[in-house]
């Protein structure tokens, strides 16, 4: 957790964000009506809202980022913003206990200001498989569920290893996986999604960058002959035919009917859902693996 007394300058303490949020911090803490000893948990991304859910405690989370929408009650509270754009009023005028975000915010005006105001704060990283491993414990651990947890854990990790067995005598296959056109934006080397492509037995083309989402030219894709496309721009249905790759016909990826939309969620959600993001992806790059039988997706 972040420390209360974080480093605060008077520029900061000037801020009319922070006054009138130290207005109704006050204000709370003279109300005996407005205090509260029951947690209230608010999340600012969506992987932390899934884990708190997944985790139990739904019903302590009383506000969530603009961008949670799984579980279906996440979408019923209060938004307070985005992980790099939190609204410090809105956060502090919901009196909580705990705010959870990422690593990436831990440095925000909006984040220091609530370290200074004596609200405790956790920030995690998603950015790799392990790091949401860890981020479950962390975050099971700051609300009093490390049991629960360790539980998720284990089922998931168990789910991810059943995944990657039945893909054992699979042999690999080049891999681009887009997550945005114009420009062409990938999966690259550092993020959860590429090592759930190496789990899926893929050998991810745009890891030839260190960027976490590198742009990719034509020219390149082109030379590196994926033998699987999974964009995002095409949506959910697998069989979605592909107007801009039918353009490029000496792709292996094309020419053998191997270019596949993928839903954003759950796929692009670094959570709890993550072993089905690996099933949807595994069943993409190698469906003769899976036959008839599609991943089930989480009920909405």
């Amino acid at each position: 957790m972040q420390s209360a007394d974080a480093c605060y300058t008077f520029a900061d303490m000037r801020s009319p964000l922070l006054l009138a949020a130290l207005a109704i911090t006050a204000a709370c803490a003279r109300s005996p009506s407005l205090r509260s000893t029951a947690p209230r948990i608010i999340s600012l991304t969506p992987a932390v809202t899934e884990t708190l859910f997944a985790l139990g405690a739904g019903a302590e989370v009383v506000g969530v980022s603009q961008y949670c929408d799984y579980p279906p009650a996440a979408r019923r509270l209060p938004r307070i913003g985005s992980f790099l754009t939190p609204n410090l009023e809105a956060i502090v005028a919901l009196r909580p206990t705990l705010v959870i975000g990422l690593n990436t915010s831990s440095d925000l005006r909006e984040i220091r200001a609530l370290n200074a105001m004596g609200i405790a704060t956790l920030m995690v990283d998603d950015d790799s498989v392990v790091a949401i491993e860890r981020s479950i414990e962390s975050i099971g651990a700051a609300i009093g569920r490390a049991a629960d947890a360790q539980r998720l854990e284990e089922n998931l990790r168990r789910r991810l290893a059943a995944t990657a067995q039945r893909l054992r005598s699979r042999p690999s296959r080049s891999v681009l996986m887009i997550v945005g056109h114009q420009p062409l934006v990938a999966v690259g080397r550092d993020n959860f999604l590429n090592d759930l492509l190496t789990l899926a037995h893929a050998d991810n083309i745009g890891a030839v960058s260190d960027q976490a989402w590198p742009r990719l030219s034509l020219e390149y894709i082109l030379a590196s002959a994926p033998e699987v496309i999974l964009d995002g721009q095409m949506g959910s249905d697998p069989g979605s035919p592909s107007y801009f790759w039918s353009r490029y016909p000496s792709l292996p990826a094309v020419r053998h009917h191997r270019v596949f939309g993928y839903p954003d969620d759950p796929t692009l959600h670094p959570g709890p859902r993550i072993d089905q993001t690996l099933d949807l992806l595994a069943a993409r790059i190698h469906p003769e693996a899976f036959g008839t039988t599609q991943p089930r997706l989480s009920a909405e």
